[in-house]
């Protein structure tokens, strides 16, 4: 069961897909077509049948359905209608992944960023360039900002005002 949880959630690992879904989000009923039109306005040029296997992927995950266009006398992808099975439940699961799990990891990378510009400024010694330490400033003010503060560790916390300290005695 775990693994199939996470077969589930590695549907949205494909920046394609959170695309569909989103869109799907916006404009309920869509064809083939119109997802891959509307995705190519968004900057994603794709094949219909790219688009098709990512449907397939989201359908296969129960996130997206599919039924025959009305006009349709015989199975065609391009006039098949997609839509979100549970428009609230996927709405749900994206805002949290969002929320929840991409802002902390993105918080994680840039913290990240900062230890390692930190560690090569403590390391010049005398030497420092003006330019790692405008970047180290820089990459400190943006730890610091609200939004992204709040998803530090405690520890995280403490080595931003050391690298403050730090910076400011430069």
């Amino acid at each position: 069961m775990e693994a199939d949880n996470w077969r589930l959630l590695g549907v949205f690992e494909n920046r394609v897909r959170v695309e569909v879904v989103k869109l799907l989000l916006e404009f309920e009923f869509q064809s083939l077509t119109e997802i891959a039109e509307s995705l190519a306005r968004r900057g994603w040029k794709m094949t219909l049948s790219g688009v098709l296997k990512h449907m397939r992927e989201l359908e296969n995950a129960g996130i997206v359905r599919h039924e025959l266009g009305i006009f349709a006398e015989k199975p065609d992808a391009r006039k098949t209608i997609y839509f979100l099975e549970g428009r609230e439940r996927v709405e749900k699961v994206l805002l949290g992944l969002e929320k929840e799990i991409v802002n902390p990891l993105q918080v994680g990378a840039l913290f990240g960023e900062t230890a390692k510009v930190a560690r090569q400024v403590q390391g010049m010694r005398g030497e420092l360039a003006e330019k790692e330490k405008k970047r180290l400033k820089s990459l400190l003010a943006a730890c610091e900002a609200e939004n992204v503060y709040k998803h530090l560790t405690e520890d995280e916390r403490k080595k931003l005002k050391l690298w403050s300290m730090l910076v400011s005695f430069m």
